[in-house]
């Protein structure tokens, strides 16, 4: 049985805050020479392509806006293909894409929850 999807959601939530955590006041060259930060990242980014490939199907399609399927393709590429992760990739996710996502995960808490 799946969990309910709020869970996710701060699964979600809690895994952004965590690498934002990590990476504040870093830049890109001391974020690479530091292994075990680049390490705890890569797992939190894990967390979050997992929690949107277990999210319930109809919260996706409600939200399409939303890039689940390139967040659960970077959980394969982590978890999977290790070898092909681009640093620059991942401090791009980290400088670009966590903020919107962490504010649309609470979009959609503050919505779905007010019901």
């Amino acid at each position: 049985m799946k969990r309910r999807f709020d869970l996710y959601l701060n699964d979600i939530l809690e895994a952004v805050g965590k690498i934002q955590t990590y990476t504040d006041g870093l830049d890109f060259h001391t974020f690479i020479k530091n292994s075990l930060v680049v390490e705890a990242v890569l797992r939190n980014l894990e967390i979050i392509g997992e929690a949107a490939r277990q999210l319930q199907q109809e919260i996706k399609e409600k939200y399409v806006r939303i890039p689940w399927r390139d967040i659960q393709d970077f959980r394969i590429i982590v978890a999977h293909r290790y070898w092909e992760i681009n640093k620059e990739r991942v401090w791009d996710i980290i400088q670009n894409k966590l903020d919107p996502l962490r504010r649309q995960m609470e979009a959609i808490l503050q919505k779905e929850q007010s019901k």
